[in-house]
């Protein structure tokens, strides 16, 4: 049984940050340089200087991190709840189509336990490097600036019914960011319902949807400190949030790859692929309209890709008959060989273009985003020399992978729009006091 609890929140002080827009910031992995030094220059109390460093030479960022956090806690930038609470966050979006969703979940404490308990579940691989500064972090500032994400089944509405009842209420906490996002954070102070949403909370399997460096930096952390007095040391915890798989506003946006160079020729690629997949030109100029690659490939109706470069975009249809599990070498279930960023890894970028693409992404040769518009420029700015356009995962892939003890490739799914960093701070002097 997991062990979910109620903590005193940590918030930015209503009476020095008016604007919490400009201090909240997305999660450390998603800010490129660009838009750190937008953040910076938002207002001197953003989250992002204490998640990031101020100047990408420094790297040993948080020992200057963990000594701004206590200024800010001293000048009360940054202030404590009352009491202990489990919170009901909500986020309502747009998506690129055009629709509005949202979606709400709770915000606890869940205590760190090996992935071998089957409480908590990953559901794809993680880079060493970022987990070593992310630990780092955690060490200097003794708090977590950031919630991870979790999902769990919720069939019988059972957290559903607490949800609606405590979202029925005016909101303590609500803006807009500068994305657009709105949040609405409600407080449910610590007592019977609390006690009985905890232990409902505690029966679910949870998956981690996105944080997956900050829980195993957590586990780690806790582990370190397992000499500590006291079953409730703070180290034990993590801050997560819990959403409903069932919700409605639950969105996985596909995630597309870029790579930075191409080191044979298109027709040797051409050639290569031609193995495995049928293949179509599509477009020949990639500065025309952008919108359509989307459509083309929910329409191939199975795995598919449409392959980038500055000479044109290809649609690569998995051709039928390929036997993926003969082909996919490896110890790999036949469910995890049929995922589409498996066939991409392995047959496209793998034998396709003889790049490792685990290697290439943990060098930066490989890189992510979910947004067409942002490979597209990168194509026509030079930065990437090739893109690969794909299908999002769904949640019941995600499940089914989780459950049977792997992990998809790394940054298989995107899930909209990311929590931020500086909404409710964790912090282990004073959230179980």
């Amino acid at each position: 049984m997991a062990d979910i609890r109620a903590f005193r929140g940590t918030f930015y002080n209503p009476q020095v940050v008016q604007d919490l827009s400009r201090t909240v910031a997305p999660p450390y992995d998603v800010i490129d340089e660009k838009q750190r030094n937008s953040l910076l220059a938002r207002s001197p109390y953003n989250i992002v200087r204490l998640i990031l460093p101020q100047k990408e030479s420094r790297r040993a960022f948080w020992n200057s991190s963990a000594a701004l956090y206590r200024a800010w806690k001293m000048g009360e930038v940054l202030t404590a709840d009352s009491g202990r609470c489990i919170y009901i966050y909500r986020q309502t979006f747009d998506l690129p189509d055009g629709r509005t969703m949202s979606r709400t979940g709770v915000l606890a404490l869940l205590r760190c336990r090996d992935f071998a308990s089957g409480e908590v579940l990953p559901h794809e691989k993680t880079f060493p490097r970022t987990r070593v500064e992310r630990l780092n972090l955690l060490r200097s500032c003794r708090a977590n600036f950031s919630q991870i994400f979790t999902v769990f089944r919720d069939e019988s509405e059972e957290v559903g019914g607490f949800i609606e009842e405590a979202s029925s209420t005016d909101a303590s906490m609500a803006f807009r960011d500068e994305e657009g996002i709105r949040h609405d954070v409600w407080r449910m102070e610590e007592g019977e319902q609390t006690r009985r949403l905890a232990d409902i909370l505690g029966d679910k399997k949870l998956i981690i949807a996105d944080g997956h460096h900050r829980y195993e930096t957590a586990l780690a952390y806790s582990k370190e400190d397992a000499g500590a007095a006291g079953i409730d040391r703070p180290s034990a915890y993590a801050s997560v949030a819990l959403f409903r798989s069932e919700d409605p506003g639950l969105t996985i946006l596909p995630v597309h790859r870029l790579l930075r160079r191409v080191k044979m020729p298109l027709h040797e690629i051409r050639r290569r692929l031609e193995r495995y997949f049928d293949i179509e030109t599509i477009q020949r100029d990639i500065t025309e309209r952008r919108g359509v690659f989307a459509q083309r490939l929910e329409s191939a109706g199975r795995t598919a890709f449409i392959m980038i470069t500055r000479e044109g975009a290809d649609l690569l249809v998995l051709r039928d008959g390929v036997d993926l599990g003969s082909i996919l070498d490896g110890p790999e279930s036949a469910r995890w060989k049929v995922l589409d960023v498996s066939v991409l890894h392995a047959l496209v970028i793998g034998e396709g273009m003889e790049v490792d693409a685990g290697e290439a992404a943990e060098n930066g040769d490989l890189t992510f985003t979910p947004w067409e518009s942002t490979v597209m420029s990168a194509l026509q700015e030079g930065t990437a020399e090739a893109a690969f356009l794909v299908r999002s995962t769904s949640m019941d892939e995600i499940w089914e992978i989780a459950e049977g003890g792997e992990r998809m490739p790394h940054k298989s799914s995107y899930f909209y729009p990311k929590l931020p960093s500086g909404l409710i701070i964790y912090d282990h002097g004073n959230a179980l006091s």
